[in-house]
């Protein structure tokens, strides 16, 4: 069932970035788009393709929520699911798309999270699937691929998390270890990267940072391999991204053939990576606990891209194009998404951030 290209082997301790890597090179100007979508909060979730189309929910007159994509400036109402049969499922929440524009989610009431159903919108065309096992509370698509493989979890009736992939019309439960365990990405090749022993998912439903006791796990060659921390994303060339814990804070971290490394010193962490191993995430900055965006790359280093008028903002993805997807609280307190475009003559300049390398991570 399984076809995945991650290497071999168990868990292998961090390295740390050099700030001797950093070459000083300048990252682009971007221009600054506000995006329609309605706040986390009310809906969740959010997407970003490589062609730049940005998905989420907007609301509607009647007070429902709809499935929605902006791109270019050109919003497209693609509607919600109809007919599900009891649990008043009327809300869509996204997670992830691909390159051929499919959409993958979950679809709950607008009361609650739970119940909730996996959705996957493709060629106009909604599909909501089963639970996995009958008895489970609810479940979310988090993440598609190019070849239509779904990856997510399932909430079970012991309050448990179960990751699964779907592929081919058929489930399989991912061969992990732990008490609960989310599948959040699949790369074009298979490899699944997720997290296990979860106390609290990013984003996904809190809204808060990870918990240091997270751990990652990649699945490749049918092996299954733990990471020192906890991942979020993952690239086509098996990089993936997200967090460790450095003399006891979270910092954010690049995983690569089992090794981790740290890429901040400051409390941070990592949701994105695109083709050309650029990172981008959060941090806060010293004496402030308010999130800031960075974008970071092994040549160029660590940049703040908060876009200005915004007290605080947070990265949610990268795509090959440079593009950088985000959502924050405006100085009035307006909460907000918005694209950040590669554009030499957009408005915002990133502001290199200069850090000391962490002194040591485990």
């Amino acid at each position: 069932m399984f076809d995945m290209r991650a290497p071999r082997g168990g868990e292998q301790g961090p390295q740390v970035y050099s700030a001797s890597m950093n070459t000083g090179i300048a990252a682009d100007r971007y221009e600054v788009s506000t995006l329609p979508f309605i706040p986390f909060s009310n809906t969740g979730g959010e997407a970003l393709s490589n062609s730049g189309a940005v998905v989420g929910g907007i609301a509607n007159a009647d007070g429902s929520v709809s499935l929605a994509e902006w791109k270019h400036g050109v919003l497209t109402d693609f509607g919600r699911p109809h007919g599900i049969a009891g649990g008043g499922f009327d809300t869509p929440r996204v997670f992830g798309t691909n390159d051929r524009g499919a959409v993958v989610g979950t679809i709950h009431s607008a009361a609650r999270d739970l119940p909730s159903r996996w959705f996957i919108y493709d060629r106009g065309c909604f599909t909501v699937l089963p639970l996995a096992d009958p008895t489970d509370l609810g479940g979310a698509a988090i993440r598609i691929n190019n070849r239509g493989d779904v990856v997510g979890y399932d909430h079970t009736s012991s309050s448990r998390l179960v990751a699964w992939l779907w592929s081919n019309g058929v489930y399989s439960k991912l061969p992990v270890s732990g008490t609960s365990k989310v599948a959040l990405g699949i790369n074009s090749s298979g490899t699944i990267i997720g997290n296990r022993r979860l106390r609290l998912i990013r984003r996904l439903l809190t809204g808060q940072w990870r918990s240091t006791g997270e751990r990652g796990f990649v699945i490749g060659h049918g092996a299954t391999r733990y990471l020192p921390g906890f991942v979020n994303a993952i690239n086509d060339r098996g990089e993936a991204t997200g967090g460790l814990t450095s003399d006891g804070q979270v910092v954010a971290a690049v995983f690569n053939n089992g090794i981790a490394t740290a890429i901040l010193a400051l409390p941070s962490s990592a949701v994105g990576i695109n083709s050309a191993a650029s990172v981008v995430g959060s941090y806060q900055p010293v004496g402030d606990k308010r999130r800031r965006i960075f974008n970071w790359s092994a040549n160029s280093g660590a940049f703040d891209l908060t876009p200005d008028g915004y007290r605080s903002a947070e990265a949610a993805a990268i795509n090959d194009r440079g593009d950088i997807l985000g959502f924050g609280e405006t100085v009035s307190g307006k909460s907000q998404y918005f694209l950040l475009t590669p554009d030499l003559n957009g408005g915002l300049t990133p502001k290199a951030l200069i850090t000391a390398p962490p002194a040591g991570a485990r």
